[in-house]
């Protein structure tokens, strides 16, 4: 969380969201009456000059050479004078002054625990706190229609802070391109090829994490499989779809022994597979192929159909096993999975730390090009997954 002794710079002060019990850094204005304390005024105190006191402050050490008496003595100017640095100066200097920006094109910053990406911010704000950088969400960024926007008439909102992480689904791929063609550094929670090469991302290795899925129920005894997917496509389901694919023709698990079927709608990416309109639908056709392991691409889903099966008297593991493949962000019906559910876990907090990690050493090495990393997942205990009875 942000250290309210440590986050007051230049007016800016925590304040903290009803309801959350968190902090981030708003902007308020200061009384017009008092009069800013400048680097001078703690060079005067301190009997130093104005570049020993930029050289302590800004934790340079490849400048001037500082005894740590003389360091004492400006801190302790600084704060009898509770000056604090004057961040927008810092930063129309071209100097870092410690920002880690956060913007997303969703309406609202996802402050309730049950949204896909509040667990992505909140390992956002623990590494940056871990690094000693101030965490600033970026909610006023609009453009002149009053819509989320990165740019306004040109201008780059987000150039208070040194660099900034993107949350959330949905993306502005112009926006992300005319960002990355501007040189300003930006890393994106989630893989987006819309956005070019160009762009640096984390995300939830979710391919190599269905492959190792199929692993875990064929060491088990399981040959035949039903894969459940949604009635929509994106790139994560694909990745998911993907690892379970390369696994089963690994094992030479055929679309006999491998079968697919789409939940609730028809998948418009997927014209041939057949759809299950309920539950009751999706346990009938893992009977009618044999099935002894059923996979569903959505936690919420694979949640459903254990309920399912313990109501219609289905022995689970034992009869059937249930995995989910973690969430894809869709929470129209949200809800905690039951903690016995074995689950495809995504690493979303690892993700928001690594993003952090990402923005750092691309501020570091402006020059080096873009990065992407993929976060392993990993499969949850919970005792939905066991040998074929």
């Amino acid at each position: 969380m942000v250290d309210s002794a440590r986050s007051v710079v230049n007016g800016w002060v925590p304040a903290s969201f009803a309801g959350t019990g968190r902090q981030i850094l708003v902007a308020q204005r200061r009384r017009p009456d008092k009069r800013r304390v400048t680097q001078s005024d703690v060079a005067r105190v301190a009997n130093v000059s104005t570049a020993i006191v930029s050289t302590v402050i800004n934790g340079k050490t490849d400048s001037i050479r500082v005894s740590e008496t003389t360091r004492e003595r400006v801190w302790q100017a600084v704060r009898d004078l509770h000056y604090t640095p004057n961040i927008a100066a810092q930063s129309l200097a071209g100097g870092r002054n410690r920002i880690i920006g956060a913007f997303t094109y969703q309406r609202l910053f996802p402050w309730e625990s049950r949204d896909f990406y509040y667990e992505f911010l909140l390992g956002i704000e623990e590494e940056a706190e871990a690094v000693a950088h101030h965490l600033l969400l970026f909610t006023g960024a609009k453009n002149e229609s009053g819509e989320r926007s990165i740019f306004n008439r040109d201008t780059n909102l987000l150039r208070l802070a040194d660099g900034a992480i993107l949350v959330g689904g949905r993306v502005d791929s112009g926006e992300l391109a005319k960002l990355a063609a501007d040189g300003y550094p930006f890393v994106m929670i989630g893989r987006h090829d819309e956005v070019g090469p160009q762009a640096s991302w984390v995300a939830a290795d979710y391919t190599a994490g269905a492959d190792a899925v199929v692993e875990e129920l064929y060491g088990r005894g399981h040959r035949r499989l039903l894969y459940v997917v949604g009635s929509r496509t994106q790139e994560t389901l694909i990745e998911r779809r993907s690892g379970f694919a390369a696994a089963c023709a690994r094992h030479r698990l055929g679309p006999k022994r491998a079968t697919m079927v789409a939940f609730g709608a028809p998948n418009p990416e997927l014209p041939r597979v057949a759809v299950a309109a309920d539950e009751p639908a999706v346990l009938a056709a893992a009977r009618e192929a044999g099935a002894t392991a059923v996979i569903a691409e959505s936690s919420y889903v694979a949640h459903r159909l254990f309920e399912t099966a313990r109501a219609q008297g289905v022995d689970v593991p034992g009869e059937l096993s249930i995995v989910g493949l973690g969430d894809h962000g869709d929470r129209a019906n949200v809800l905690s999975p039951d903690p016995a559910l074995s689950l495809l876990r995504t690493p979303s907090r690892e993700i928001g730390a690594a993003a952090v990690r990402m923005l750092l050493r691309l501020l570091d090495a402006p020059d080096a090009g873009p990065e992407q990393e993929f976060v392993p997942c990993e499969l949850t205990g919970g005792r939905t997954v066991g040998a074929p009875g």
